[in-house]
């Protein structure tokens, strides 16, 4: 049997989630650094997150994901960046953010049809922006 399990790396800050057989392994070596992360334990069904956890330096030009900056707002790790800020915008009750969120996302629907790709994906780090 096999179960899915979180992990939190204190080189890079990055979390994952790994499919593990059980019990689970309290270590795991973390996909984006290759340093050990630690299995992440949060109070599942019993609150909408504890306490955030400690955050170590990252890579120079690493640029935060969503889940890392709101470790509160759960879902994230499992949203492109678009519909991530969206939901942290309803989430955090914040109308006027979720608005303008959803006029951006509308136009560019208009443009082309979106597609599961464009909500849905499962990464804890995004690249630095090109610039």
């Amino acid at each position: 049997m096999a179960i899915l399990v979180d992990y939190v790396c204190p080189t890079c800050a990055g979390r994952f989630e790994a499919r593990v057989a059980v019990p689970p392994p309290t270590s795991r070596d973390c996909p984006a650094c290759g340093s050990t992360a630690r299995r992440a334990w949060s109070p599942v069904g019993l609150s909408r997150g504890g306490a955030p956890a400690p955050q170590a330096p990252r890579a120079a030009g690493a640029e935060p994901s969503l889940c890392t900056r709101n470790p509160d707002v759960l879902g994230l790790c499992h949203m492109t960046p678009d519909a991530g800020r969206a939901w942290v915008a309803r989430v955090r009750g914040d109308n006027r953010t979720l608005e303008r969120e959803l006029a951006k996302q509308e136009a560019a629907a208009a443009v082309r049809t979106p597609k599961l790709d464009d909500v849905l994906s499962h990464s804890h780090s995004r690249p630095a922006p090109a610039g």
